[in-house]
């Protein structure tokens, strides 16, 4: 992504995007528009957050000029719905190189968010995608298709700070590539994305970026006293795996922040076995485990001032004859016992040791858990909205302000005592569900038991973090929530 000014704009480009403020998309409107440019566009009839273009010959063939009209109130889910056609488009028309034109100021306030979609313009889970339905030709040459993965080069109006938005424009990219992480991690199926595969990518990615990573395998867990998180792994024959990685970046505090993430690489219910409806996606069930991972990795690229501490526990919950069983009681790191009244109820309970090893042995001053952990959470808020529990206010705000950076939606639910006590058991010290009523809350209370009163906050993200179709908001798969409300919700607590 390369800036320029507007007068430098080169007239016999391939593929070009103008994007103009409603305001201005008028005779006399003020833009860098010629008179006769914009005369052409007007002809367009574009109504606002509409996409048009226009084809012409040029010297090298076919050009197409794209025109978005910016609506005059332009909100952050109005840009995702406009910037998905412009992409349409520029994927119809192919384009390799784009020069996009801001004629206007009209993206001033949103312009991080327009580079960070320009950014993820590319991004999708297609590389499984190979011969299609069709019966396989011997003799016929595979075509392979051409990769959809165009640069741009944007120019910018008088009225708008170009060193500014260079700056802006990096870190949107390094926002966007915790994003793509996320989504890739998560996309994976289960047969590839096993806790040793994804300890494996993390410990690359810890490489890469430049964070610490410690990671602990089956015997290593069992002898720490993880109790909770090893029952739910017993039952799978593929080994466990926990994570803690380590980003300590301001020397001007002790104050550590834990991020942690629900690491289930699979969830076949266990022995309370998931209908095939229900099960056919559940490799998407350490959406949390690729948010923290996501998160510490572009918090590592922007080189943030924080401490951040990520912890996943990463298994699968399958059925076998090592498998726990609904009735029993088992302990955990904690030193709580745990009546399981349903083992498909088992990312708290990996939470749990995962939480309480966050508490007590990082010592973490602040903890935020992220997990695909209730459907309850998906009747109540729908696919696009983010449930939130935190018992601390300065947790939640920098959630707040980081939903409103982000474009990602969140929503708080209560924490009240009451709902905690759904949480009793008659035969242990707590019990692994609350039933169906307030499902979300009384899960996220079942957490909060397990951090010994550190300030706590919780995003349940079961119904956000994997999509069955495309939006304006991701491609079809997982959308990578977390992995930017969690960097930017960082950075807000240590300038707090």
């Amino acid at each position: 992504m390369q800036f320029q000014p507007f007068d430098v704009l080169p007239k016999d480009a391939r593929t070009t995007v103008f994007l103009l403020g409603e305001d201005n998309y008028k005779e006399g409107g003020h833009s860098a528009l010629t008179g006769e440019q914009l005369a052409g566009i007007l002809a367009l009839c574009l109504k606002p957050g509409k996409v048009g273009t226009i084809k012409s010959a040029a010297r090298e063939g076919l050009k197409a000029d794209v025109y978005a009209l910016l609506p005059k109130e332009l909100t952050y889910d109005k840009l995702e719905e406009l910037m998905a056609e412009v992409a349409s488009t520029l994927r119809t028309l192919k384009a390799k190189q784009v020069d996009i034109a801001l004629l206007d100021d009209s993206l001033k306030d949103l312009s991080a968010a327009f580079y960070k979609q320009l950014a993820l313009v590319d991004d999708g889970f297609s590389h499984y995608k190979t011969t299609g339905i069709d019966p396989i030709d011997p003799q016929q040459d595979k075509q392979e298709d051409e990769a959809f993965s165009p640069t741009f080069t944007l120019y910018l109006p008088k009225s708008m700070d170009q060193k500014a938005e260079e700056k802006t424009a990096k870190q949107a990219k390094k926002l966007a590539e915790g994003i793509r992480i996320t989504r890739r991690l998560v996309n994976e199926p289960a047969n590839v994305m096993s806790p040793k595969r994804l300890a494996q990518e993390a410990s690359e990615l810890a490489k890469k970026h430049g964070f610490e990573i410690e990671v602990f395998d089956e015997q290593q867990i069992q002898d720490m006293g993880m109790q909770a998180f090893y029952s739910v792994a017993k039952g799978s024959d593929a080994p466990p795996r926990f994570m803690v990685m380590r980003y300590m970046n301001n020397q001007d505090t002790k104050q550590v922040l834990a991020l942690v993430g629900k690491g289930l690489t699979y969830d076949s219910g266990g022995y309370a076995l998931k209908p095939a409806a229900g099960m056919d996606t559940m490799f998407c069930d350490m959406g949390g485990a690729g948010a923290v991972i996501g998160a510490i990795s572009t918090l590592a690229m922007l080189k943030a001032k924080v401490n951040v501490v990520a912890i996943v526990a990463a298994c699968e919950n399958m059925i076998s004859g090592h498998a726990y069983r609904n009735g029993d009681i088992i302990g955990s790191l904690a030193g709580k016992f745990i009546e399981v009244v349903n083992t498909d109820a088992e990312g708290r309970l990996t939470l749990a040791d995962a939480i309480t090893y966050a508490a007590t042995v990082i010592k973490a001053d602040k903890i935020i858990d992220i997990a695909t952990l209730t459907g309850a959470v998906g009747v109540a808020l729908g696919n696009q909205i983010t449930g939130v529990v935190a018992d601390d206010e300065g947790i939640w705000e920098a959630i707040s302000a980081a939903s409103s950076k982000s474009g990602d939606k969140v929503w708080r639910l209560p924490h009240f005592d009451h709902l905690a006590k759904s949480n009793q058991s008659e035969r242990a010290d707590i019990k692994n569900s609350g039933g169906r009523m307030a499902g979300t809350a009384t899960a996220a209370l079942f957490c909060r038991a397990f951090a010994f009163g550190v300030p706590w906050g919780h995003l349940d993200i079961a119904g956000t973090a994997y999509s069955d179709k495309a939006s304006a908001k991701a491609p079809l798969g997982a959308t990578g929530i977390g992995a930017e409300i969690l960097t930017l919700a960082a950075v807000k607590l240590f300038e707090q």
